[in-house]
């Protein structure tokens, strides 16, 4: 395998990309890694953070405290949703521009934390009552 990379072709600029798919297209797939700014015409705004981007996934949970057996209280949560979302997005590097497709399913792909928030329950009387009965708070 580290022989086979070592007869990639290298392009510096996404334009020398574009090039190089123009003369070999018949010579697929091709290993490439390209890097550059995100951009997409349709960005999504995320509603807590208002911070713009191209995927956005949603998690929200529930933590709470419950009695165990010995009657101690301890931690536990419960996954209440997950979401994700995605819009056309491209990489561009001032040359030229690469759409990127099925990035979330690629190896190693990971997305970092932009925002988090925490809120509380704001139960009532009633229900905080039901719930401490029931072991929960």
């Amino acid at each position: 395998d580290a022989e086979v990379l070592k007869t990639v072709t290298r392009v510096n600029q996404l334009k020398e990309l574009a090039q190089l798919l123009e003369l070999d297209s018949k010579i697929l797939p091709f290993i490439v890694a390209v890097s550059g700014r995100v951009g997409s015409e349709t960005p999504i705004k995320c509603e807590h953070s208002g911070i713009r981007g191209v995927i956005v996934e949603e998690t929200a949970e529930q933590h709470f405290l419950k009695h165990n057996e010995t009657g101690s209280w301890v931690q536990d949560s419960a996954l209440m949703l997950s979401m994700s979302k995605e819009v056309p997005w491209f990489l561009d590097d001032g040359t030229s521009r690469v759409h990127v497709m099925g990035a979330r399913g690629a190896t190693g792909f990971a997305l970092t934390v932009g925002s988090e928030v925490f809120e509380e329950s704001g139960r009532s009387l009633v229900r905080g009552t039901l719930d401490y009965l029931q072991g929960l708070k």
